[in-house]
């Protein structure tokens, strides 16, 4: 994402909305409201809102700013204002200096796993790693996740021998960001003359085509391949690279549309609307997207490549779970539409639009949804999830026992005949 400093631009606005008499706001809060809404109002990739009432809205939550007493009572009101259009990418963060004061995690990634919260992975130098948090326990009391930075909770935790115990811990920021680079691939031969290769990508930012280059060079003499995102939380549109080794020719992959576009089209884009723009090839950073949207005035179709004698020839199989995100989504989209890959595991979050950082006075950061996702032949993609083409259930028991069934159904239909 391009953090924007619209600050100045915003200053002195004033909601325009029904009259409606504000309840007597700690001060600042005020200003604050009319420039988290008018940033919406104005920036919202959809002009309908989604159907709903923005304006009307606006005077509901501007009427009940005396509830904001504090930045932390400010911020779950505005979030509640935000909510209301019922999209992803759209909350407020409070300033860095009250990231010591709440809503930070543990030295663990968790997982919802049927009904249980369960430790996927412990991350090294924590404090949940010295008291003995292992992967595989499950947490009886999932609201002790969260806390104030370096303060102490006590977790309930069912290991996988079935025993309750407790687990003091600390409350660390350790889990974003995610490890670097956000690619790692390696290569398996399973027998004489068949290699296998797998790429886990958590991540599609900036570099991320060079590292497709890279793993793709490496893994080209396999006959099969495993892609894994099943931990990706989003990015950028670079998955595109990777996708064009599969694609077999230059296509059109996926649109961006934002309001710019939209709102003189009064009305839901079409396929022949997104067939009149130009094709975008190699944008593979969030500079050149947001160049490419510039240039035709928020609206591009983006294309793969054509990589000649460059284009994988073996099987590939996507891995996807409830924590595929975002630009993690748009990824497993085009490798099955481009590709025809399968995709197997678990429906994605549900959680696909394109978004940009509006930042606010005081160190406030507003994340706005400013493009919506789109296919070629003008299916709306936005924030609905990807469910495989294969379903496999996961279990508390497969972490336990390190099984891990999403790849063995993978490699069971990467090589077959």
């Amino acid at each position: 994402m391009i953090v924007r400093n619209l600050a100045a631009a915003l200053a002195g606005l004033t909601l325009i909305v029904e009259p409606a008499r504000a309840a007597e706001a700690a001060p600042g809060y005020t200003a604050l409201f009319d420039q988290v809404w008018k940033a919406v109002d104005e920036g919202f990739y959809d002009p309908t809102f989604h159907g709903r009432d923005w304006r009307g809205i606006g005077a509901r939550y501007r009427a009940r700013l005396g509830e904001a007493k504090d930045d932390a009572g400010f911020s779950r009101l505005a979030n509640a204002m935000l909510d209301e259009l019922k999209v992803s990418h759209l909350y407020l963060s409070q300033p860095a200096a009250n990231a010591t004061k709440g809503g930070v995690g543990i030295g663990a990634l968790t997982e919802t796993i049927g009904k249980d919260e369960v430790v996927v992975a412990v991350v090294p130098l924590t404090d949940a790693q010295r008291q003995g948090l292992r992967v595989g326990d499950r947490i009886a009391n999932p609201e002790a996740l969260q806390g104030a930075l370096g303060q102490a909770t006590v977790l309930t935790v069912i290991g996988c021998d079935g025993r309750r115990r407790a687990v003091s811990v600390r409350h660390e920021r350790a889990a974003w960001p995610l490890r670097h680079p956000g690619f790692e691939w390696r290569k398996v031969t399973v027998r004489p003359g068949v290699k296998l290769g797998y790429i886990r990508i958590d991540r599609f930012d900036d570099g991320a085509a060079d590292l497709a280059d890279q793993a793709m060079a490496d893994l080209d003499d396999t006959q099969g391949l495993v892609i894994d995102v099943r931990s990706n939380t989003g990015g950028n549109i670079s998955g595109l690279r990777l996708a064009s080794y599969f694609s077999g020719e230059s296509k059109p992959a996926v649109a961006l549309l934002g309001r710019a576009f939209l709102a003189p089209l009064g009305r839901a884009a079409t396929a022949a609307d997104l067939a009149k723009l130009p094709p975008v090839r190699g944008a593979y950073t969030t500079e050149a997207v947001f160049a490419a949207l510039k240039a035709g005035q928020g609206a591009a179709v983006f294309h793969s490549e054509d990589l000649g004698p460059k284009r994988y020839k073996g099987k590939v199989v996507v891995v996807t779970a409830k924590e595929t995100a975002s630009a993690g989504e748009g990824f497993a989209l085009m490798m099955r539409e481009l590709a025809g890959a399968t995709l197997i595991g678990r429906p994605t979050a549900g959680y696909l639009l394109s978004s940009d950082v509006v930042t606010l006075p005081g160190g406030w950061r507003l994340t706005l949804p400013v493009d919506g996702v789109w296919a070629p032949d003008g299916r709306d993609y936005a924030d609905r999830p990807v469910v495989p083409d294969v379903a496999v259930p996961r279990l508390a028991a497969d972490v336990c026992r390190a099984d891990d069934p999403d790849l063995a159904k993978a490699v069971e239909l990467v090589t077959a005949p």
